[in-house]
């Protein structure tokens, strides 16, 4: 009967891991009809006070929309770009507005990834110590063993460099990772520039995602005015 339980137990966790869904698919389509076409992405655009702004959405990266976004100067004047202070106005089917969210700060994230890479460059220095005194273990237990001539002892010989090494391993890794997560962000966002006159700049824009929204409008600030682009978004089922 405990066998049965544990068999009905273990069939309802299956049935609970196989009844989870996939994730809808969320696409946003431009709204105007000026649009231009490159490499699979749609680009739409807007300008004012002579700063043109062209804007493809171009993937859902969880938790963000990806936009890219490039931005032109043709003013007589610098322009500021800066990515944190440009946001999202979502609204819902029937064109209410929803909670404003503003895109992430670069600046701020890979900052963020530099202080994580600082704590794994001071695990990688202490994982050199805990190498040092389980290679110390192993080789004094083995020695202990080796002198010993009670065969019951031989279980106290210790095996704990291998752990170690396992596990400093998997630190590495994550450092590896996280380096190259911050090229990415570094080379691929947009980045705040003081955009000279005649200059153009291109980069990346994340925005977390606004998933109950039926439209969005991606607002980019040219000192006190807003350049609006406006999205349809779309869902679709896999």
């Amino acid at each position: 009967m405990k066998q049965f339980s544990y068999f009905l137990s273990g069939l309802s966790i299956l049935l609970l891991v196989s009844c989870s869904t996939p994730r809808s698919i969320l696409k946003l389509q431009p709204q105007s009809e000026q649009t231009s076409w490159f490499y699979g992405q749609e680009f739409t655009g807007d300008s004012i006070y002579g700063i043109i702004a062209k804007v493809a959405f171009d993937e859902v990266q969880h938790p963000w929309y990806v936009f890219d976004v490039d931005i032109c100067n043709r003013s007589n004047m610098n322009l500021l770009v800066d990515p944190s202070r440009i946001f999202i106005a979502p609204f819902n089917a029937m064109k209410e507005p929803l909670d404003t969210i503003y895109a992430v700060n670069p600046e701020s994230k890979i900052m963020e990834m530099d202080k994580n890479l600082s704590i794994n460059a001071a695990n990688q220095k202490n994982r050199v110590g805990m190498y040092l005194v389980a290679a110390g273990i192993d080789i004094a237990t083995g020695i202990a063993v080796l002198s010993d001539d009670n065969p019951r002892n031989d279980e106290l010989r210790t095996d704990l460099l291998p752990l170690a090494i396992a596990a400093g391993t998997e630190t590495k890794f994550n450092a590896m990772d996280l380096n190259e997560l911050r090229d990415t962000w570094k080379s691929t966002t947009l980045r705040k520039t003081t955009l000279e006159k005649g200059f153009s700049m291109h980069g990346r824009v994340m925005v977390p995602v606004s998933p109950n929204a039926s439209y969005i409008q991606l607002n980019i600030p040219v000192d006190e005015k807003f350049i609006r682009i406006n999205f349809m978004q779309l869902r679709f089922n896999p």
